[in-house]
């Protein structure tokens, strides 16, 4: 009966704690990052996601850790994998993917400045000098990469889903 009574007693914190991390991700990726993105300047849309990156993945890497230690039933081999996969693909754009764009849009800013001290312009109509197409080119690679862990993390927090709905079941007396 202790048991039973702790598990009812953590799973509002668990499924309360799952629906926040599967809610502010479905957000942020695909309501206000898109939004953002349509109607913030370049340079403006990179200075809010300057901000907002390292603590969303950091969130994304550590999150399902947090659910996995606070699942009020035993997870079965499929829950562990879509938690590790999830936090997985959330550690490697932090440690990985985040500080390589970062460098990658700081180069691209640098060399915006001194192309525009010499008189060479940044309009969209305009085509860019070689050496900004090719920083184009690697932030487009890598923010490909990381648009695609960050949809791994999403898929697989959003799988986890079917397995917490099932534990759940299985310690709620009838």
């Amino acid at each position: 009966m202790v048991l039973g009574l702790a598990a009812i007693t953590i799973a509002p914190y668990h499924v309360l704690f799952y629906s926040f991390v599967f809610g502010s991700t479905a957000f942020h990726s695909y309501i206000s990052a898109p939004i953002a993105f349509k109607t913030l300047a370049r340079k403006d849309f990179a200075i809010l996601q300057n901000k907002i990156f390292p603590g969303y993945f950091l969130a994304q890497g550590i999150s399902p850790i947090i659910i996995g230690l606070t699942a009020p039933y035993a997870l079965s081999t499929a829950a562990l994998t879509f938690l590790g996969i999830s936090s997985i693909s959330g550690m490697i754009n932090y440690f990985y993917i985040l500080p390589t764009t970062q460098k990658i849009k700081e180069a691209r800013f640098k060399l915006e400045a001194e192309e525009e001290s010499r008189g060479i312009s940044h309009n969209k109509n305009i085509e860019p000098t070689p050496q900004m197409k090719e920083l184009n080119k690697q932030f487009g690679r890598i923010h490909g990469a990381s648009l695609l862990f960050n949809f791994f993390s999403f898929v697989a927090i959003t799988a986890y889903g079917f397995p917490l709905t099932y534990g759940l079941t299985r310690i709620i007396p009838s």
